[in-house]
């Protein structure tokens, strides 16, 4: 049974401050059966009392904790203080832990029956839940070693719990170096598919962190966290999705591991990513399809994805493909790839039947960097782009379209294997203006790239 999530309210101090009191005769009393009904008592009224009858409270359940008490009585004082660690979202968790109760849960946890052991797991779940920095007191505290010992041991319920402990705690590079040394990155992996969504996102922002050494990346894949990680990208929601997208790339997608993410299924996935809004979508996207673009046989079903996008509604999606297209048509690998998977096709239906301004001006912007290159422009051609980019120069879509647009005609003017077309764009004065201008700026940066090798050079040879 979960800890209940209780609504505090404040009330008299005197009549509170009466309850403590009462409270701390009864547990004093040695009397199992009262301290356990009184215990509950203060578990339901955690959430009504004020601060001060509270943290009289806590020093009192931590206390009975310390003195070992029977499992009866063990276990209702675990839940009766997760119950006011929830109050208002972690409120008093401070005050718990500061009442010493890491080292009382260090030692009873090992030698717990398995129903006190659960609500104490709980409690110390709710802690390190709603308490960031008490994760570094547990874990540099010794809890770490303890709590990794317990896992052999524990199954269902408990296990879940633990896991979701884990994930909290190795966000911390001590406990992450843990699991190295004692072999027990398998757990962690484990997180990653097992409790809420919260906590899956942090073994997984976890698994990032430890997938950055070699020797842990070895052991992620070793373990099964590539699958794991896809599980969450797909069932997710947009931020889990973000971080399980970004620790794959980071644990998959170096040396021999890469193939792991097109075998996985991911590569739709990551595509998918393109249509959050979230500013980090875009980048980890573009990093991932750029280093996976170096095996030929990714680069199609990149690209093919990518066209899935172009195709749909998602303006935005769209704006963020065409520019990850951009960056990955620096690689000359996937040249060839960009007609047999539609993209050429999907580019120019864009600028024929798009309506978005700003989509179309970005799309003519990549049509004319994908221009230079003579085999994109034979794929352009063969699917109507120059009467497309004809239309857009004199659309009055604005300056930076046309540009675009006269960019990528003077391109096809120049191509021999265009001339059925050249003596029409000949006639265009669009063109003629804007190729002058062309011609000083190509120049001005061929002498700005010179310029450039000659200082470094000077640097090089001094």
């Amino acid at each position: 049974m979960e800890c209940p999530p209780p609504v505090r309210r404040e009330d008299g101090e005197t009549e509170w401050a009466e309850v403590a009191r009462k409270y701390l005769h009864v547990v004093s009393s040695g009397d199992e059966a009262a301290a356990v009904g009184a215990t509950l008592v203060v578990k339901r009224l955690a959430g009504h009392a004020p601060d001060s009858a509270v943290r009289v409270v806590v020093r009192a359940l931590v206390g009975l904790l310390a003195r070992s008490p029977p499992p009866r009585l063990q276990a209702a004082a675990s839940q009766a203080l997760c119950s006011v660690v929830r109050v208002d979202g972690g409120r008093f968790t401070a005050e718990v832990v500061d009442a010493g109760f890491f080292p009382v849960a260090q030692g009873l946890l090992p030698e717990a029956e398995e129903v006190p052991q659960r609500i104490l797991l709980r409690c110390l779940s709710c802690i390190l839940t709603f308490h960031a920095t008490s994760r570094v007191v547990f874990g540099r505290g010794g809890g770490a070693e303890v709590f990794l010992g317990l896992f052999p041991g524990c199954s269902g319920a408990s296990k879940r719990r633990l896991l979701e402990i884990l994930s909290a705690l190795a966000l911390m590079k001590e406990v992450r170096r843990l699991l190295l040394t004692d072999g027990k990155v398998e757990y962690l992996v484990a997180a990653i598919s097992s409790g809420n969504l919260a906590s899956r996102t942090r073994a997984a922002q976890a698994a990032g962190l430890l997938g950055a050494s070699t020797v842990g990346r070895s052991l992620l894949v070793e373990m099964g966290a590539p699958l794991a990680l896809v599980g969450l990208m797909r069932n997710g929601g947009s931020s889990a999705s973000l971080v399980a997208a970004n620790a794959l790339g980071i644990v998959s997608s170096i040396g021999p591991h890469l193939p792991l993410i097109h075998q996985s299924g991911a590569i739709p996935l990551y595509a998918e990513l393109l249509k959050e809004r979230h500013p980090l979508a875009k980048d980890i996207v573009e990093d991932v399809f750029c280093i996976l673009i170096s095996i030929r046989d990714n680069a199609g079903v990149v690209l093919e994805n990518l066209a899935g996008i172009l195709r749909g509604e998602d303006d935005l999606a769209i704006s963020a493909a065409v520019d990850v297209l951009l960056a990955l048509a620096e690689y000359k690998s996937i040249i060839p790839f960009l007609k047999s998977s539609g993209v050429i096709t999907v580019l120019v239906d864009l600028l024929r039947n798009g309506n978005n301004h700003d989509v179309i001006e970005k799309v003519t912007g990549a049509v004319a960097q994908l221009s230079y290159e003579e085999y994109i422009r034979e794929g352009l051609m063969e699917v109507g782009a120059i009467p497309v980019l004809l239309d857009l120069l004199n659309g009055r879509l604005g300056n930076l379209t046309e540009s675009a647009a006269a960019e990528a005609l003077i391109n096809f003017s120049e191509d021999p294997s265009c001339q059925e077309y050249a003596p029409m764009l000949q006639r265009v004065p669009e063109l003629s203006a804007f190729r002058d201008h062309l011609f000083h700026f190509r120049n001005s940066q061929g002498h700005l790239i010179q310029s450039m090798r000659r200082r470094i050079e000077q640097r090089l040879n001094p």
